[in-house]
């Protein structure tokens, strides 16, 4: 089959979104099929397995700050007006958008005579004023996690299939420790480190993990990501007194993640928005480190309390103070969690599991 990932973020940025369009297409793409992701101008493709096809668009922050919905919705209809054209011709058997924002581009392209099958991968809740109009473009409706599901059913009143995002567990393995990344990130080689991977934006909650790592003595942190909110975390940091255990990489290439994230004692993701799944979490379960989340949204079906790592109360930096503490004197623990957390991302979470079962939905709408 001819199947596409129509999302503009999928070249400039660097998100679970963004892995999400380039690992699963490369999963299908080793299933035999012709992956396409057609995205924004100004990155490479991501996979040598699949096609890019980038056109141009107008970036959020040139539009008016009516709020975030609307500068994105306002990014990607400025793509469409060069994107859909071409999603609507190309002949692909089906499409994939993981966004409410490209519901107009499908509906367009439907009207002007796609055939394809078509298909929502939602991965959160960017609802619009009017999207409920351009819901009968999509065929079949799909979801991350089961908390995410009822939030799209509840929407769209639409059934909802439960597909979990995956992890290529060939690539994410515990391994050895390589003691030059700590030094090229100023971390002593001995001391615990609490790693977290993601955008630098404010509801993913990194401020609570600056603040409980005030009251952890030789604790440090690595902070792995890019984004506006980075200024503000080193202000605290600053604030606190702990910038000497505060570290930034900026980015970190998805094939150099799995060195970054062996060398953590512990995964955090402290979100005070809602996730709807984690890939990061699910990457550093493979690498048998253990992960401290927010008791939040999807990551509560990835994390098993206990298990796998802690479950925690979002915003509550005395609680995760206290179980980071907790944790980080306890490495029989750790290891304990490590081994279940690999054992669930090997056995739950698999990009190729991921495409076995888009494949079979994509075959049954177009049989």
């Amino acid at each position: 089959m001819n199947i596409c990932f129509y999302n503009v973020t999928a070249t400039t940025h660097f998100g679970g979104l963004e892995t999400y369009c380039w690992e699963a297409g490369h999963a299908l793409a080793a299933r035999g099929h012709r992956v396409t992701i057609i995205a924004g101008e100004g990155g490479a493709a991501r996979q040598p397995d699949v096609e890019l096809a980038a056109f141009p668009f107008i970036d959020r922050t040139r539009f008016p700050n009516l709020g975030t919905r609307f500068r994105k919705l306002m990014e990607r209809l400025s793509f469409a007006r060069r994107a859909a054209p071409y999603l609507a011709s190309a002949g692909f058997d089906a499409v994939i958008i993981n966004k409410p924002f490209d519901m107009p581009a499908l509906g367009w392209a439907r009207w002007r005579g796609m055939s394809a099958s078509t298909m929502f991968r939602s991965g959160g809740t960017d609802f619009f004023l009017g999207d409920r109009w351009f819901a009968a473009a999509v065929d079949h409706w799909v979801s991350t996690s089961r908390y995410n599901a009822d939030q799209i059913t509840t929407r769209y009143h639409r059934p909802v299939t439960l597909i979990p995002n995956g992890v290529d567990t060939r690539l994410f393995v515990p391994g050895q420790r390589n003691a030059a990344l700590r030094r090229r990130w100023s971390v002593p080689e001995a001391a615990p480190l609490v790693i977290s991977v993601g955008r630098l934006v404010g509801w993913k909650g990194l401020h609570v993990v600056v603040d409980a790592l005030a009251g952890l003595g030789k604790a440090h942190y690595l902070i792995v990501g890019e984004g506006g909110e980075r200024r503000r975390l080193e202000e605290m940091a600053r604030r606190l007194g702990i910038a000497d255990r505060v570290h930034f990489t900026g980015r970190v290439s998805h094939d150099q993640l799995p060195e970054t994230l062996r060398e953590a004692d512990l995964f955090v993701q402290p979100s005070i928005g809602e996730e709807a799944f984690g890939i990061s979490v699910v990457e550093a379960m493979a690498c048998g480190v253990p992960v401290l989340a927010s008791r939040n949204g999807g990551l509560v079906e990835v994390v098993e309390d206990g298990k796998t790592g802690r479950l925690l109360p979002p915003g509550d930096a005395p609680a995760w103070r206290a179980a980071l503490a907790a944790l980080l004197a306890a490495p029989e623990t750790r290891m304990t969690m490590g081994q279940a957390a690999r054992e669930r991302a090997d056995g739950e979470f698999t990009w190729a599991a991921n495409a076995r079962k888009l494949e079979q939905l994509i075959m049954e709408r177009t049989a």
